[in-house]
């Protein structure tokens, strides 16, 4: 009977997890946006072609038109930039570009909390979920289902409301009414059908790992270098988690593998609302400390660094208006600042 009776428990245990998989998949195609930035930004780069320049980083960069960089600057350039787009991606989208083209520049756009220690790895599932588009429909399923999993019971997760939103991505891209929720599940019906991808080719190319293929590792030299680097900032008087330890390692292997594809790297601090630091209490004094350690840690890693606080002309030439909020540009502003930072990228390469 005992038995009898905790066989029972377990077969009402596997009927729950059943039900809760097959209501979260249901909602993820309901709600779920069916293209999200991320996977609107590879659509629109699957269709480019002979690049030779792109954009990485968060929403900020967004502020660059990649058509008028490409007029002002003489590069065939694209802007790989998204929301919340932390430096593993910025590393992905990278590897990516160099995969398809001739790329020999990129410019990584960041803010001073790039390199803080919250984790913006939360994005990976978009870029995922283009890669398994591309599969059968039980393999999705079944990669989904482990990769979650696995991210869930992971010891940077677990305990924590990211094990459990890894379930429901859609938390944060909600549609709402019944319209716009029937046009998704509409959209994302017919891509089913259809057979096509999001991201077009880049599904299939991502699916066979192709940006893997193009070398630029760390080698001991910039192990040793690293470990000193990240040995060395205890030594300013910042907040630990300004400057976590993997986001340095990360800026370091995006150094390396520029390096070993002969590629011209610039880093720089995006242009902000005059008013950036107030919200920040003491924070000022901290990014001075950050830009002059990050001007050290680029410049003797043979590449460019500059931080446009820097520049006093800068709330002259982007006055507060032309910004939505602390650091995004406002649409309509979007040729100004393009030419603002083209003009900031002309000059880096001329000194």
């Amino acid at each position: 009977m005992q038995l009898s009776d905790n066989i029972k428990r377990l077969l009402k245990a596997i009927l729950f997890i059943i039900i809760f998989l097959l209501l979260t998949f249901l909602f993820n195609a309901a709600y779920e946006l069916d293209e999200s930035a991320t996977e609107a930004m590879l659509t629109s780069y699957s269709n480019h072609s002979d690049l030779d320049t792109v954009f990485v980083g968060n929403s900020a960069g967004e502020m660059v038109d990649s058509d008028i960089f490409s007029r002002l600057s003489g590069n065939s350039a694209f802007n790989m930039c998204t929301p919340s787009q932390g430096l593993s991606v910025s590393l992905k989208n990278i590897k990516l570009a160099c995969s398809h083209h001739n790329i020999n520049k990129v410019i990584l756009l960041m803010t001073f909390d790039t390199l803080n220690s919250e984790d913006y790895d939360a994005i990976d599932h978009l870029y995922d979920r283009v890669v398994d588009s591309s599969s059968p429909f039980h393999t999705r399923i079944i990669k989904s289902v482990k990769r979650n999993t696995e991210k869930s019971f992971s010891s940077k997760e677990f305990a924590t409301e990211h094990s459990i939103n890894l379930w429901i991505p859609w938390e944060n891209e909600t549609h709402h009414g019944f319209s716009n929720v029937y046009s998704n599940i509409n959209r994302r019906f017919l891509r089913f059908i259809n057979r096509d991808p999001l991201g077009s080719q880049i599904a299939f190319d991502l699916n066979n790992v192709i940006y893997d293929r193009v070398p630029g590792q760390l080698n001991q030299n910039d192990i040793d270098m690293l470990q000193h680097d990240i040995s060395g900032v205890s030594d300013i008087p910042i907040s630990a988690d300004l400057m976590a330890e993997d986001k340095l390692t990360l800026l370091s292997e995006i150094c390396s593998y520029c390096r070993d594809n002969n590629i011209e790297l610039m880093v720089i601090v995006t242009p902000h609302r005059s008013d950036y630091l107030d919200r920040y209490m003491g924070f000022r004094e901290s990014t001075w400390y950050i830009s002059s350690y990050l001007d050290d840690f680029i410049s003797k890693r043979g590449f460019l660094y500059y931080n446009t606080e820097e520049d006093q002309n800068l709330h002259t030439t982007l006055p507060d208006e032309y910004f939505y909020d602390w650091e995004h540009i406002s649409e309509e502003y979007v040729e100004e600042a393009t030419d603002y930072l083209a003009g900031v990228i002309e000059r880096l390469e001329n000194n």
